[in-house]
């Protein structure tokens, strides 16, 4: 082991820096200059060794906040390992790639599972528990942003949209209880043939909706599929899921924006563009499935009602209905399997 090793000191609370060299004897790490005076000394473990990284000089900080800075690291090294300390973490991972390499996987295999399955189950929890009140400002605001970016007002006639109305309560009475509103509006040329739900209850239907649809049992599957979004707070969900992966982005990338506002800014495209997951789309559908068949509906309503969205905006559109649903060929197979379901 060397006896000492070169290197140039660090005066503390001062810029000037001198020539000097470090011996370690009996545990101790002391200072000297050319002339053999002690500028600093303590315990090995006392002082603050920075990790070793390839061949940069290495620091060694003593109590006083004065530093000695070495290019030996071979040196320093022997010296921490004969006091009992190591060399850090950084230079044991740099000199075994394989075990840096694990560690980026299991970094990003964690990540992943977080963003897959973590926030996910978080969003679902939260989203159960946000009390009444946020539900309503987050529903007036988003519906008040539509109906002045892209909503017109409903130009059905009162008779007939009284007429929906009173379908939706008569075939579902045990709805009639709830907190749900049923709203016409017009889609213009924007967003057409459409139909969202807000959290707090209200369902939105386009008068090129109705106009679409061909029956009443078409009418009612669609309600009853956006009904579900509404039971399971999926908007809701949707807004935190992409608000907690905004956050998660920023706090790895360092985005020097109001990625919370942002997110907010985003809510009303979430309802508007029913950016819903795939698997939230599936589990609407279900809930539709079931409250058809309490009612004494066929499923395959809902079938009927998705071929002739599908084909009313197409798959080239920008802004179609189905682009983040799940394929509409699987929805309607599942709709006309789901008659047969007891």
């Amino acid at each position: 082991m060397k006896s000492e090793i070169g290197g140039k000191y660090h005066y503390s609370g001062s810029s000037r820096s001198s020539e000097a060299k470090m011996i370690c004897t009996q545990g101790e790490f002391r200072v000297l200059d050319e002339e053999g005076k002690q500028l600093a000394g303590a315990r090995s473990r006392e002082v603050k060794v920075s990790s070793r990284l390839g061949s940069v000089p290495r620091m060694v900080r003593f109590p006083d906040r004065s530093c000695f800075e070495t290019p030996d690291n071979d040196g320093l090294d022997e010296w921490l390992k004969a006091s009992g300390r190591g060399s850090g973490i950084l230079s044991v991972l740099e000199g075994k790639l394989r075990y840096v390499l694990l560690l980026g996987l299991a970094t990003i295999l964690l990540l992943w599972a977080f963003v897959a399955y973590g926030i996910p189950s978080l969003a679902k929890v939260a989203a159960h528990q946000l009390p009444r009140d946020f539900l309503d400002e987050a529903s007036d605001f988003t519906l008040e942003t539509l109906d002045d970016l892209v909503l017109e007002p409903s130009e059905l006639e009162e008779d007939r949209r009284k007429e929906i109305r009173s379908l939706v309560d008569a075939t579902f009475p045990w709805k009639a209880e709830t907190d749900y509103q049923l709203l016409f509006r017009r889609g213009g040329e924007d967003l057409g043939a459409n139909a969202f739900a807000l959290p707090n209850g209200v369902i939105v239907f386009t008068d090129e909706l109705v106009g679409l649809l061909e029956s009443d049992e078409e009418i009612l599957a669609v309600f009853a599929h956006e009904y579900g979004h509404v039971v399971e707070r999926h908007s809701l969900r949707q807004f935190l899921q992409d608000s907690a992966v905004t956050v998660l982005s920023f706090l790895i990338i360092g985005e020097a924006t109001d990625t919370l506002q942002e997110a907010l800014n985003a809510l009303p495209a979430i309802f508007l563009h029913g950016a819903y997951s795939r698997e939230f789309e599936t589990h609407a559908d279900d809930y539709a499935f079931r409250m058809l068949s309490e009612a004494g509906l066929s499923p395959k309503s809902l079938g009927d009602a998705l071929r002739r969205l599908e084909e009313e905006h197409g798959m080239g559109d920008d802004m179609q209905y189905f682009s983040t649903h799940p394929p509409t060929e699987e929805r309607i197979r599942r709709a006309n399997e789901a008659e047969w379901l007891p």
